[in-house]
């Protein structure tokens, strides 16, 4: 990793004056050296090197060629971080003809063979000083004088940079960088000469009003999809070149919304905007190539020498040079780790030697990620076993292969034992395993907390009461992060009584979320249309397990369609459609279930269950809020701050459910279950069941044959419950299950509207009429034992279950007090007035309209 800061030097004059100082920041400085230094960067016709995330340059000295790929890392400031990879070559020739490398298996799969070409010539005076604190090597100062030269054109421009030695650290480079700033008023350099270089080539070329020139390559690879996202990467490239919304979106074969919702989308997002599958085809390669690790199989014979499946131990620097381990992610883990294990020590009992060992199972648990992303645990597994670290003894050899195998997927204690019984840890003792589990759960969750790779998140306080121990974690990525560390804190509640909960002690207002190239991601399928349809497009002669795949995907869309509005959080609208959405999928499966294989259907049935569940736990608190408004806003100015405790706690519990939510929309499941839907509902061999029983009897299929069973039947249900609702002092529960009942009615017209008879709208209005009025009824009911627990604890509900003391004060919140009241008046006359809503249900004309409903098919 190389770490340097680039400044701009202003003019000629500036630059002489820096060549003449002896000490920058108490730094001393040697005397000056002179380099003439000449670079060729190097890329294919299509710049597929610099749309996989990297520079070639290739710099010739009087001894030797040097060949450095260079990644292309964002700078802080002025401060750049970036990998390299480097040969030597005696005199440059083709990378087919360069020795076994990293450099060179990277280059050839960057390209495929592609032959190299040169972008450009930087011509460079170099001044270099080295700078010192004593007689430590700090780091080394470059006063470069830079001459571009692109198709007979050339730039020249002056700039400073200091590149950070082995032996210095982020705080030496932090005093220089200012000192520079402030002493000598230099800016912040924040490209690369590489990039300078680039735009400077790139200038009059079409192009340039929306992409940076590596966005630029990317999406040409992109463009070449025969997708949604390559027609995407196609429209983009378009209106970089300046083409018209309208003109881009006819050549797209999309409408201008479309266009416009993509734009939006990637100026938000950039190329997060494509899911990370899709950006991981079009870079050609994960991020290196690395050697073959043989799978580990002790048990049965090879087909070479015994001894090449002996263990081989490396020093733990050679496996980080070898596998190319990101040593700032696997730094920020130790870091993270090593805190949870000092914080939680009263909890995890792990002795104070393991410390160490935890440090080590931190730092190397990303090591198969280079050679395998979507299996890195597992192939992480078998490089620590077949490489164990050279420092570490028999039993940590194993306790540290298993934390990396365990750090990644979700985690059960059904899917623990399986792991623990196979035959690779068998030889663990028991005490070693336990203590290996321990360390295993600290490692997942110091992984969630640099989730978002951008070593920006801190531990914050950690308070502790009654079985649950908070801890707050702050940074601009800490609700991204503090919620993945929520999601893998389940190991840990497997193995200790605690709880542990994470929370964002802020959320920025520009927060966006991150996509990881280095974890588990999926890729998002995107299966919207240029518009969505208005209805599914039944037809009465479908089976019905193709209705159903048309209703899901009907709804599914509509899913899609709401979630930037939904993650963005501007219009609660947005969530409330969205979550209408994976209702409505929900419900498709009760009314379709015994017409569907729910065996290859799960995805999609579990998927929308949890999807559903997320949603709600934020829109519930909207619905909840938003009545709150409606009473505050009936009452005198003087009076509408009477809510305002409750607020500040409601504030806070949405908060954390708006948290939660966009960790999981971001996280695996989520991504998972988009693609997985996705496939399905473009398969339409995998939805249905045989059409004839074993004995050759036919089974009714056809929407015509089933649908008017299927209303009467909920029809039926609905009415089952007049005997119960009509009685003195209705339980509120068999309302609230009334209200179920006639919701499965409901959702079964809707999806059938289309095929049956006009009248069908008119009986849907009736059903939402005492929907939405055992709704309200509902949601009065909740509001109730909200405001009762907030008026008797202090706080957001109150979990059942959980042993707590009474506030040591009484809660003074006389306008909480008054809601409550309002809010059971509310409740009572609710009841008063329901008769008058189910009279409908109770008259002749319920029934007769159904039949009517019911007689186109």
């Amino acid at each position: 990793m190389e770490i340097e800061a680039k400044f701009a030097v202003p003019d000629v004059a500036t630059f002489q004056r820096l060549q003449a100082v002896k000490h920058i920041a108490g730094f001393s400085l040697s005397a000056h050296q002179v380099q003439q230094v000449h670079d060729t960067y190097l890329d294919t016709e299509e710049r597929l090197i610099l749309a996989s995330g990297y520079a070639c340059r290739c710099r010739e000295t009087e001894l030797e060629t040097l060949v450095t790929l260079k990644g292309l890392g964002r700078a802080e400031g002025a401060i750049h971080r970036r990998k390299e990879l480097e040969i030597s070559l005696s005199a440059y020739e083709p990378p087919q003809d360069w020795p076994e490398s990293p450099v060179r298996d990277l280059i050839l799969q960057v390209t495929s063979g592609a032959p190299l070409i040169s972008l450009f010539d930087l011509r460079q005076t170099r001044v270099f000083r080295r700078m010192r604190h004593g007689e430590l090597l700090v780091a080394q100062l470059s006063l470069d004088n830079v001459r571009v030269v692109a198709r007979n054109r050339k730039r020249s421009h002056f700039e400073l940079e200091v590149e950070l030695a082995p032996q210095g650290t982020g705080s030496d480079i932090g005093e220089i960088v200012a000192y520079l700033q402030d002493e000598w008023g230099l800016a912040p350099e924040p490209h690369s000469k590489f990039e300078r270089a680039l735009a400077f080539l790139d200038e009059g070329e079409p192009g340039g009003d929306l992409l940076t020139a590596q966005e630029r390559a990317i999406c040409h690879q992109l463009s070449k999809r025969k997708d949604l996202y390559g027609r995407r990467a196609r429209g983009l490239l378009l209106i970089d070149e300046g083409v018209p919304r309208d003109t881009a979106a006819q050549r797209s074969d999309r409408t201008s919304r479309t266009i416009r919702r993509w734009i939006s989308a990637f100026e938000q997002k950039r190329l997060a905007s494509f899911p990370d599958r899709v950006l991981r085809e079009a870079q050609s390669t994960p991020a290196a190539v690395l050697p073959h690790v043989p799978t580990l199989q002790p048990d049965e014979p090879g087909e070479g020498e015994s001894a090449s499946r002996h263990p081989e131990p490396q020093p733990i620097k050679a496996l980080f040079k070898r596998y190319l381990v990101d040593r700032d992610h696997a730094r920020r883990v130790a870091d993270h780790a090593l805190a949870l294990f000092d914080q939680l020590g009263p909890f995890h009992h792990l002795p104070s030697e393991r410390r160490s060992l935890l440090e080590t199972a931190a730092m190397v648990h990303n090591i198969g990620l280079a050679s395998n992303p979507d299996s890195h645990h597992t192939v992480g597994r078998d490089i620590l076993l077949m490489h164990p670290p050279q420092e570490l003894d028999e039993d940590e050899r194993l306790m540290v292969a298993l934390t990396t195998y365990l750090h990644r997927r979700r985690i059960t204690s059904k899917k623990l034992d399986k792991e623990m019984s196979k035959d690779a840890f068998a030889g663990l003792p028991k005490r070693a395993r336990d203590e290996a589990l321990g360390l295993s759960a600290l490692v997942r969750i110091a992984d969630g907390l640099d989730y978002s790779q951008t070593q920006s998140s801190e531990l914050g306080r950690v308070e502790q009461s009654d079985g649950l121990i908070d801890i707050e974690v702050s940074g601009p990525y800490a609700a991204i992060d503090a919620g993945r560390a929520q999601d893998k804190s389940d190991l840990w509640q497997l193995l200790f009584d605690v709880e542990l909960r994470f929370r964002a002690a802020h959320v920025g207002p520009d927060l966006m979320p991150y996509n990881d190239p280095s974890t588990e991601r999926e890729e998002i399928v995107d299966l919207m249309p240029e518009e969505l349809p208005e209805h599914p497009d039944l037809s009465a002669d479908d089976a019905m397990d193709q209705a159903a795949r048309k209703i899901l995907t009907f709804h599914f869309q509509r899913m899609l369609y709401h979630e930037p509005g939904t993650r963005a959080g501007d219009d609660i609208e947005e969530l409330h459609d969205m979550r209408v959405a994976t209702r409505r999928m929900r419900a498709a499966f009760r009314v379709f279930g015994d017409y569907l294989n729910l065996k290859r259907l799960k995805p999609i049935r579990k998927g929308a269950k949890r999807t559903c569940s997320k949603l709600g736990n934020v829109r519930d608190l909207d619905v909840f809020w938003d009545k709150a408004q409606r009473y505050l806003d009936a009452l005198p100015p003087e009076r509408q701050d009477e809510l305002m405790p409750l607020r500040e706690a409601w504030e806070a519990e949405r908060e954390g459910a708006r948290e939660g939510m966009l960790a999981y929309l971001d996280g695996e499941r989520y991504v998972a279950f988009k693609e997985r839907s996705a496939e399905l509902m473009q398969a339409p061999e995998a939805w249905g069941l045989p059409s004839l029983t074993k004995k050759g009897e036919a089974v009714p299929q056809r929407v015509r044959h089933v649908v008017p069973m299927e209303v009467y039947e909920r029809m039926a249900a609905v009415l089952a419950y007049d005997e119960w609702v009509t009685q003195p002092d209705v339980s509120l529960k068999r309302l609230h299950r009334l209200r179920i009942a006639g919701k499965r009615l409901r959702y079964t017209l809707e999806f059938f509207e289309e095929v049956l008879a006009p009248q069908t709208g008119d009986l849907i209005r009736q059903m939402k009429r005492l929907q939405d009025h055992l709704g309200d009824l509902q949601d009065a009911v909740v509001a109730s034992e909200l405001l009762r627990d907030f008026l008797t604890w202090g706080t957001w509900g109150h979990a059942k279950g959980k042993k707590a003391k009474a506030p040591k004060e009484p809660i003074v919140a006389p306008g909480v007090a008054v809601y409550m009241a309002d809010k059971q008046a509310e409740l009572q006359r609710l009841l008063d007035t329901f008769p008058e809503v189910w009279s409908y249900f109770q008259s002749p004309e319920f029934k007769q309209t159904v039949a009517v409903v019911l007689a186109p098919l």
